[in-house]
């Protein structure tokens, strides 16, 4: 990925207003698009729909069975214990000058994938909706599949050689799904299901072909990641884990006979708790984009230079100021994060009433909805902590982090729900407050023994 912080310090070199906000908005679509994009326009065509024939609780339905079903079990639950290994199996290859083996492997782990996924939603779909028709399990089925295939190929899609591309692609298969869904909505929802499967084939067609255009090989299909002596488990774990400490405060308050309700026959949501954090998730994207700027741009290339020094036999002093220099680098992201991200949470407190109000949204929600805004910014300077100890190699940290991080939220958010209304959202909150703290007295241990570790524990 150094790649595209290459890239994007050209662009912002021009020193122009316009190419800093061309960098920014790359990097915020690069980090937070697929999600951001997805979700948009769920809710725009939740508006449309609406508008048109009156029909909420169709595309209310609709929008539960994408938000909470297809995206919670494809991109951050089912497909995470492959997406961090495959990233640094990747990243090893490229490394090794061995981009051969990228393309086979790509389709080695996709043919998994879908065999694995396709064992697992069989039967959770006959279970989540007993009482559906048959087409809408095969609606369902074939979308949880194609998306499992999007995010694995969105690890390549991202990277330095076509990055512009996948943008794109996000854009041009979400703008088919809005169009599509307008003119299918008038077969329920087995056809608003049916426009957003066709929108994420057309996009999992063209980040594929991109992928076999850069990346050739003379191989069709192989499976060197599954190789049990080189699997990253401990990174399949930290993605798991992580990921399952996002949702779990989710899963807890839908579930809930307290906080959660019935949609569609087992699949149930949260009035109380699902859009308050969905707004504060939407309310990231400035740090999102801090944040990957400064990992891609300013962190990878001081962290390159470092190793260099290492690889090369640098002096001790050389390799001390490239460590010094990284230390600042560290800590001028995350202060960066922080304070974009604050300005904008207080702007945000301060416009928030008017703003509901604008968008026809219960002020009971305002309570609730700040303290998200802090849990996720914590959650965004967890997870910057996260990627430098990703880049350091300190998996055991991050497992360990990641671990502590679900069960935190789990307790949490059980005890929150028994302690009442006023105390929603603290659980998710407090974990994250935890375990960024931890994170970063960890993180600065790693630093201060860098040399060390480097030298003596190969």
């Amino acid at each position: 990925m150094a790649g595209i912080g290459f890239e994007l310090k050209k662009i912002l070199k021009k020193g122009t207003l316009s190419s800093m906000l061309e960098t920014y908005t790359i990097s915020a679509v690069l980090s937070s698009g697929p999600w951001v994009i997805s979700m948009i326009v769920m809710m725009a065509i939740g508006f449309v729909s609406f508008a048109i024939s009156g029909a909420q609780a169709q595309t209310s339905e609709f929008q539960s069975i994408v938000t909470y079903v297809l995206m919670l079990a494809s991109s951050l639950i089912f497909s995470s214990f492959f997406q961090l290994p495959f990233t640094r199996f990747v990243a090893d290859r490229i490394f090794e000058k061995k981009e051969y083996l990228v393309l086979p492997n790509f389709f080695g782990l996709i043919v998994v994938i879908f065999i694995i996924g396709a064992l697992f939603v069989i039967p959770f779909s006959l279970w989540l909706f007993y009482s559906q028709s048959n087409l809408f399990l095969i609606l369902f089925i074939s979308t949880f599949l194609t998306l499992n295939g999007v995010w694995i190929t969105n690890i390549l899609a991202t990277s330095l050689r076509f990055f512009k591309i996948t943008i794109i692609a996000y854009g041009v298969s979400y703008a088919l799904i809005f169009i599509l869904a307008v003119f299918f909505k008038e077969y329920s929802k087995e056809g608003l299901l049916f426009a957003f499967l066709l929108g994420n084939i057309l996009l999992f067609f063209i980040l594929v072909m991109a992928i076999i255009y850069h990346y050739p090989s003379a191989y069709l299909i192989r499976f060197d990641f599954f190789d049990k002596r080189s699997f990253y488990f401990k990174l399949g774990i930290t993605g798991l884990f992580y990921n399952l400490g996002i949702w779990i405060d989710k899963i807890i308050f839908w579930y809930s006979p307290i906080t959660g309700y019935f949609v569609v026959d087992n699949l149930r949501t949260s009035i109380v708790y699902d859009l308050p954090i969905f707004l504060a998730y939407l309310a990231i994207i400035p740090g999102m984009a801090v944040f990957f700027y400064r990992l891609e741009a300013d962190f990878s290339e001081n962290y390159d230079k470092f190793y260099d020094a290492v690889r090369e036999k640098g002096t001790l002093s050389q390799i001390r100021k490239e460590r010094y220099k990284m230390i600042d680098t560290i800590r001028l992201a995350l202060r960066e994060i922080l304070i974009v991200q604050g300005i904008f949470n207080l702007i945000l407190f301060m416009i928030s009433k008017p703003l509901f109000s604008l968008l026809n949204l219960p002020q009971l929600y305002l309570s609730l909805f700040y303290i998200d805004l802090i849990g996720t910014q914590l959650q965004l300077g967890f997870m910057s902590v996260l990627a430098i100890l990703f880049y350091l190699d300190r998996q055991r940290e991050a497992m360990v982090l990641s671990i502590l991080f679900f069960i935190l939220n789990a307790l949490g958010s059980y005890l929150s729900i028994l302690a009442g209304p006023f105390f929603f959202g603290y659980g998710f909150a407090l974990s994250l407050l935890i375990v960024f703290i931890i994170s970063l007295i960890w993180l600065g241990y790693t630093m201060r023994r860098l040399e060390y570790e480097t030298y003596m524990l190969q």
